[in-house]
């Protein structure tokens, strides 16, 4: 049987339904919202219902629960929820008992499993399966624990987890997946940005001719690979940062009147608010010049094969006790 950390499952409850915990355990952004889109879809493909719950961070939920609707904001439900409820086609609770999310699905929908967006530290749950998400760009820095490193857990955790995704572009020296890939499945993936859209109404729109100066803002865990794959693209970038979550003012966005911008689809769903509110001297709006660009990535094949194996053993062993 794996370690576990007692603080992590002293109070736990056992889960109505399986469920997959996708978190890291560095501060910053590691690229989990993109990943639990794509194992939405691969698991969607293989015929299994799947939802997802999340804390809300940055909303107004509280303990909830609540399930996201068309009638929501980023502001009340948080933006990663938001925007996950968006793109992913699938149902979304939202609060910070997350065993009561799970329970308020349940008399929602038929589900086959539930993903938590974040969780890894949350003691009140325990995924029945755990995977860990690592910048493969900083890694997990100096491997000490806050206030001292990046680390939320000990490293210790790394060998606790099902399987770990290293995110990082394609060229990037993933040898510290080494250490790891005997005690369980480690995987690369390539986040790619794909197609870029308008924020006033999610139209498609074509990128920028190679060269072009574009103005770029993100407020996520780690805004400067969101403009290094801009850059990537061959765009000339003057860019942006703020913070993770931050609530975009009108203030923000008037030194982008009349400049072509790029953002994120988690700013974009802030953002898009704020538009009406921006006409440009001469009448134009925004809508014209400002964009958002989609991420995407894929998951190897060998990654859900070994996730429906490890469901199915689950399964077989609840049946027989």
């Amino acid at each position: 049987m794996r370690y576990l950390s007692l603080w992590l499952t002293s109070s736990a409850k056992a889960n109505p339904v399986p469920l997959l915990v996708v978190g890291n355990i560095t501060l910053g952004g590691t690229g989990k919202t993109p990943l639990v889109l794509a194992l939405v879809k691969a698991l969607s493909k293989q015929g299994l219902r799947t939802a997802i719950i999340s804390r809300g961070y940055g909303g107004q939920v509280g303990a909830g629960p609540h399930i996201i609707s068309a009638l929501d904001s980023p502001a009340y439900v948080g933006d990663e929820p938001y925007l996950l409820y968006q793109q992913s086609g699938v149902p979304v609770a939202v609060g910070s008992d997350r065993h009561a999310a799970m329970q308020r699905l349940l008399a929602d929908y038929q589900l086959d499993l539930i993903i938590s967006d974040d969780g890894l530290q949350n003691r009140h749950i325990k995924g029945d399966v755990e995977w860990l998400v690592v910048d493969g760009l900083r890694g997990f820095g100096n491997q000490q624990c806050l206030p001292m490193g990046p680390l939320r857990e000990p490293m210790a955790r790394t060998q606790e987890v099902d399987a770990i995704f290293i995110t990082a572009p394609a060229d990037t020296n993933l040898s510290m997946a080494a250490e790891y890939a005997k005690q369980q499945h480690v995987y690369a993936l390539q986040p790619r940005l794909t197609g870029l859209r308008f924020i006033s109404n999610n139209q498609p729109a074509d990128w920028p001719i190679n060269g072009c100066q574009v103005h770029a803002l993100a407020g996520i865990g780690n805004p400067r690979r969101f403009f290094a794959d801009l850059r990537a693209k061959g765009l000339n970038v003057e860019a942006s940062e703020f913070a993770d979550h931050h609530e975009f003012t009108q203030q923000d966005l008037l030194p982008f009147r009349g400049k072509t911008l790029i953002m994120t689809a988690k700013d974009a769903v802030k953002c898009k608010a704020i538009l009406p509110h921006m006409d440009t001297a001469d009448g134009a709006t925004e809508e014209q010049a400002w964009y958002y660009a989609e991420q995407e990535l894929t998951l190897p094949a060998e990654a859900i094969h070994g996730l429906l194996e490890q469901l199915q053993r689950s399964n077989l062993k609840d049946a027989n006790g």
